[in-house]
Order: C-alpha cells, then structure tokens, then sequence
C-alpha cells in the first residue's frame, strides 16, 4: 500500500487518522512576510519570473535549510510539501513555482484524492500520455485507472484508443476518453495489447505478481518508479531479467518501458491420419499423426499417442485427439491447428505464415475460417449425416454433459445446434492463453461425453464412418459454441485446399 511521506505545512494532529507519512514540519517566510503579494501582470512575465533565493526562507523542523537542502529531502525521504491551508498555498505559490519547486507542492485534498495509491504529478500524467502516442502503443492497458484518477475524462477528444480498467464506481464520462472499459485484468484475459500501464506504487513481490498475471497480454510494460523506492532498485539490480529497460526522467522518479524477452515460439500443427505428402512447409509447421495409437500404418510423423492422450478415440472424435496431445504436450505461445488438405491463406496461393499469422493476432484474438452458412439447420444436418437416432443421441449425450460441467454455455450450445451459420473444421491460429482456455473447456465434458455415447450405442461395432463419427460431427462446431459465448476479436480467413490426398 503507497503511503506518502510529506513535508507538512499544517497541524500535525489532524493527518492521525490520514494514511501519511509525516517527515517534518516545513515553514516559509518570504514576500507575504513583507506585506508582498507576487502576481505577475501575464503569463510570460510569470514564466520569466525570477526569485533572488535569500529573500525566502525555509525551515524544517525549526532550523533554516537552502532550496538545495529542501530538494534533497523531496528527491530521498519525501514525496510532497503538503499545505493545509489553501490561502498559504496561494500566497507560497509563485515563488515556490520560481525555484522549481511547485511539482512537489499540494493541498490537503490533492494528497487524499489524487495520492492514494500512486505518486500524484500532473506533469508525469501528461508525459505517459504523450509517451504512449510517441511510442506508437495505441493498443495500451491502463490497468490501475491511472489516467481516470487524473481527469482524463475531462478530455473527450483526444480519439485516444488507450483501454482501462475501472470500476462501476467511476463517471459515465470515462467512455469519452477510454476505447474499452474493463471491470477488472481477468476481463483481459484473451486479449493483447501493446503494452500495460501499472502506475500503483508495488513492491517488488507484488509488481513480479503482476508480470506473470500479464505475461500473455503484452510484450512491454510502462510502469513508474520513484527514486531510491524498492522497486528503482530491484529493476536496476535485475535488468537482465529483460530484453531491455529504457527510462524517461520524471517528477521524482522514472516512467520505465520494460520490454520482456519476447517468445516467439510458433507452431502450427497439420492434423493427418495418412501420408500428407507435404515436403515442404512453411516454418513452424508441423504434421501430427492423430490416432497413431490405433493407426494400421505409420509414417514417421510425430504422434498423439505419447504421455497422456486419448488417441484411441480417434475414430469416434477425429482430429480431437491430435488437439488434447498439443494441448497437454507443448507450451508454443502461438499455436495453428490446421488439417492436412486444409490450410489458412492470407494472399490466396501461399499457407498462413508465421509472421502474417503473429501481425494478425496483436490486432485479433483467434484466426478461424470464413463462417458457412446453409439452408439447413446444423441440427438437422446430423440427422442426414448419421441417421435421426444415433444424431440425436449424440446431441443430447454432449448437451447433458455441458449442463454439468460447463453449463453457462448451455444457451450458446442450443443456439448453435440450431443455426444455420458456423465456423467449419475447427481450424485455427491463436494465442496459448486462448488455446488453453478452449482446451479445458472442451475436454471437461467432451471424453466423457464421447465414452457414454460408445457405452450406449453399437458404434464401436460399425464400419461405417457416417456411424462411429456420430460424435464427431457434432463436436467439430464445439468451437463454434465457445466463441460466441466469449468476447474474443475473430479474424476469418479462407482455406486452401488440398483435394486428391
């Protein structure tokens, strides 16, 4: 919690109830002492306004320091000079505003409103500000509400696409000056940004917590560090755990751009069941074997059939089986899921690459191919690809399972069974916390599903692929479901195909 220490102008005995820190009494004698009141006739005669340093004293705790003196103490041991009394304020203002003294200044209610949880400089709100634009971060987080603690909403017409997050508390009027409102960081979570603003005052335990709450949102964080505090020293002392840490001088401190070691770990796995005939691919693609552990014939392709898996359900959930294998197998941060006669394009004759598919995703949230749209009902398109019995089964198998286990998707499951529109394939490109997230969904109900099926059916028997797929043709628009239900940016591709293979 940022407690401020201050040099106070005022009655000790009123700040015992108040989360301060008292360093010492300040005093000021000067031109109001003399029967002087300084007010310069304009704005330039008060900008070259100039102060002859012994015709105002200080005193702290009684004996008279110099301004050098007084600066020491704001640049180590204090924060502010707080005045109690707005009309001594008034009265000092100018000539502490002369010795360069004035950013350090403030009243009563400025320390309780603007300082509780963060060094409060008007000037270092407006340097981030400009400091995000200069560097080209539109997409910013203001995670702890800095800007709207510091009256941006003021400011309807800045067109800034900064996002922030605040409470339900906050003025209507912060949507003038925030692109996106965010009630809390887990709001955050599928998304990406370019960088995140933490501006709250954190130990160095707490700000390492918020690194890793964020690590998959952004590469960069822009943070403030006051001299000489916990956290300057700890980011000094392990620089190296970052790509780079560049400072921007600031009111008694730094605004930091920390860049983290970017990951750029990209794969993108081809799902087959047979020779795929792919000699070349694009970098970071990779052919996986799924159902390698019930496969008559092997090719040599990597399989979903080691450590954990359920490759033995391949035939009953096809290309599921591939995906709980990368899923509990890898960490790559960016992940594809294509198929091998199906692959994404960007320019319509070449694979999805990895730098096109990284550009594409720091501005969306999943890649996924262009929705097909029919004049039948996908529920209805079961019953014509296995047979009203077994389709129905198999819908109402898979609807009981997401009414236990994940039954706030109840509604988006029974509005896609329904439709007329879905994503095909379940194909894809995202980041791993996305990834992640639909995996445990799916397979929190989905192999258990699948096992009730095969216990209360004769599929297991069948030879015909119309009939042991029963599940497969309903799960493969699973994906469908999920994202409609979370609030993810969808960018859709066309496919190329690969026919005759």
């Amino acid at each position: 919690m940022y407690t401020p220490k201050i040099l106070l102008r005022g009655d000790a005995k009123n700040f015992l109830d108040k989360n301060v820190e008292i360093i010492g009494q300040i005093k000021f004698r000067g031109a109001a002492e003399r029967g002087e009141f300084i007010v310069p006739p304009n704005a330039e005669a008060a900008e070259n306004f100039t102060l002859n340093e012994n015709s105002f004293k200080i005193f702290f705790d009684g004996a008279e320091i110099s301004v050098g003196e007084l600066r020491k103490l704001l640049d180590g041991a204090a924060d502010y000079i707080v005045f109690e009394s707005h009309d001594e304020f008034l009265l000092r203002f100018r000539e502490l505003y002369a010795l360069k003294l004035i950013d350090r200044v403030i009243t009563v209610p400025t320390l309780l409103n603007y300082a509780a949880d963060n060094f409060f400089s008007l000037n270092n709100a407006i340097q981030i500000f400009n400091l995000i634009h200069a560097l080209k971060f539109p997409r910013t987080l203001d995670a702890d509400g800095f800007f709207a603690k510091n009256d941006y909403y003021m400011f309807p017409d800045l067109n800034s696409k900064i996002a922030g997050i605040a409470d339900a508390e906050t003025y209507p009027a912060l949507e003038n000056f925030y692109a996106e409102i965010y009630s809390s960081l887990d709001d955050c979570r599928f998304k990406f940004f370019d960088a995140i603003l933490f501006t709250a005052e954190r130990t160095p335990a707490e700000f390492i917590d918020v690194l890793i709450e964020t690590d998959a949102l952004t590469e960069n964080i822009l943070t403030f560090a006051k001299k000489s505090s916990a956290l300057e020293n700890f980011l000094a002392d392990n620089e190296n755990a970052f790509e780079k840490i560049s400072r921007f001088p600031a009111v008694n401190g730094n605004w930091l751009l920390i860049k983290k070691f970017s990951r750029a770990d990209f794969a993108c796995y081809v799902v087959t069941h047979k020779d795929a005939k792919l000699n070349e691919l694009p970098d970071g693609y990779k052919i996986i074997h799924a159902g390698h552990a019930i496969a008559k014939e092997k090719f040599g392709y990597l399989g979903d059939d080691s450590g954990e898996n359920i490759s033995r359900l391949n035939l009953y959930l096809n290309e599921i089986t591939a995906l709980f294998w990368i899923w509990k197998h890898t960490r790559h941060n960016l992940i594809g899921f294509v198929h091998y006669r199906r692959f994404f394009t960007a320019d319509g004759k070449n694979f999805l690459s990895a730098d096109e598919a990284s550009k594409i995703l720091r501005g969306n949230d999943i890649i996924v191919n262009d929705c097909k749209f029919g004049y039948v009902a996908l529920y209805d398109w079961k019953i014509f690809l296995s047979g009203r019995k077994l389709a129905e089964h198999a819908i109402k198998t898979i609807r009981k399972y997401i009414a236990l286990r994940q039954p706030d998707y109840l509604a988006a499951y029974d509005r896609v069974t329904n439709s007329f529109g879905v994503f095909c394939y379940e194909i894809f490109f995202t980041r791993r916390k996305i990834f992640d997230a639909y995996c445990e969904w799916l397979f929190s109900f989905i192999i258990d599903a699948t096992e009730e099926v095969l216990a209360s059916t004769d599929i297991a028997n069948s030879d015909d692929p119309r009939e042991y797929r029963t599940v497969s043709f309903v799960a493969e628009h699973l994906m469908t479901v999920w994202l409609i239900k979370n609030r993810l940016k969808i960018k859709t591709l066309p496919i190329i195909f690969r026919d005759g293979v």
